[in-house]
């Protein structure tokens, strides 16, 4: 597939096309040595990313400045690492238990700055409706729930979750996993749309 081809499925919000930014994008980067240590200490997952990718892509037409020079791979990576960058409490002056400061007797405390207006409403805003989306799914089917969250947020195999939760096949596990990407967009936008 070209990177053109790649583009239209995406920002046509064709599950095709998700599925290998999830496979091309999301999942290689919250693996690699850069941004693994980094999410794990900001507690951000590769589920968060994706969310975060696709509101800002699609909700926010972001994906328009694709111009197609450079991979379309390439370019949306360096939204995912930003994120994981983004993440940083100390950017945004949050308080941060690795910011620390000695006390007049010489005691290691943590420091506390003031988080400037709207700057983590937009996160927890994301991270909200994500729950909201996740609450969704397990309430249509906690199994498939639980295949999205072991995807997801374990980094699981499909081979891993078959085994986990005596599906019938790895290729089942894909196919509900797909399903399970095209109903938290559809929730996202139901849930954007009602409030």
């Amino acid at each position: 597939m070209t990177d053109a081809e790649w583009f239209k499925l995406v920002k046509d919000g064709e599950d095709a096309g998700w599925e290998l930014v999830w496979k091309n994008v999301v999942e290689p980067e919250s693996k690699s040595m850069r941004s693994a240590g980094l999410m794990a200490r900001y507690s951000i997952t590769a589920g968060d990313l994706m969310g975060m990718l696709y509101e800002e892509m699609i909700g926010r037409g972001k994906i328009d400045l694709y111009r197609g020079s450079g991979s379309l791979e390439g370019w949306l990576r360096k939204y995912v690492r930003g994120y994981i960058l983004d993440a940083n409490p100390a950017k945004h002056g949050e308080i941060s238990l690795e910011t620390e400061s000695a006390d007049s007797e010489g005691r290691t405390v943590p420091v506390e700055i003031p988080v400037p207006p709207g700057k983590q409403i937009a996160h927890n805003e994301v991270w909200d409706m994500t729950m909201k989306c996740f609450s969704s799914l397990w309430n249509e089917d906690p199994e498939r729930a639980y295949i999205h969250l072991l995807k997801t947020q374990f980094h699981l195999s499909s081979a891993e979750v078959k085994e986990m939760l005596d599906v019938s096949s790895a290729a089942n596990v894909d196919q509900i996993f797909s399903r399970n990407v095209k109903f938290m967009r559809q929730s996202w936008v139901d849930h954007d749309r009602n409030g």
